[in-house]
């Protein structure tokens, strides 16, 4: 997801979280961007999260899925969420140590409590997982003193 008409978009207050936060030195420090009403984000899974040498483990590609999907809610739907229900197809196996591209959208945001999010994980245009999932609305969380 890349081009001249896309915005950089980062959450504030960084709360520290391991997906997301710029300052969680142990974290992935995701940044996403936004075109039209999807919400995208590129990485690169250090080999330290593999499961079988190579390979991610599952654990952390549902990591990204959630992420982009929560980014998609607060960007694009503008409403804080948590996630309440994630279901995660992996179709190929996904590398470590390469590029990878994530998409995320709402698909349907009726209901008073949630949205629902579909969003990918793409290896060399190929989708390597997908997830369905239900985020349920927050009150925004207010700053650490």
């Amino acid at each position: 997801m890349s081009g001249s008409d896309e915005e950089v978009l980062r959450f504030a207050p960084d709360g520290g979280c391991f997906g997301c936060s710029a300052t969680n030195p142990a974290g992935l420090a995701l940044t996403f961007r936004r075109r039209g009403d999807t919400i995208g984000s590129t990485c690169t899974i250090p080999d330290r999260f593999h499961g079988a040498p190579g390979i991610a483990h599952g654990g952390i590609v549902a990591t990204l899925l959630d992420e982009v999907s929560c980014a998609a809610v607060a960007f694009v739907g503008e409403r804080f969420v948590v996630t309440g229900e994630l279901n995660v197809r992996y179709q190929r196996a996904c590398p470590v140590e390469a590029p990878l591209d994530l998409i995320a959208r709402i698909v349907d945001d009726g209901h008073p409590r949630y949205a629902v999010v579909e969003a990918e994980v793409r290896h060399d245009d190929t989708v390597v997982a997908r997830s369905t999932g239900k985020f349920f609305y927050q009150a925004r969380p207010e700053p650490a003193p």
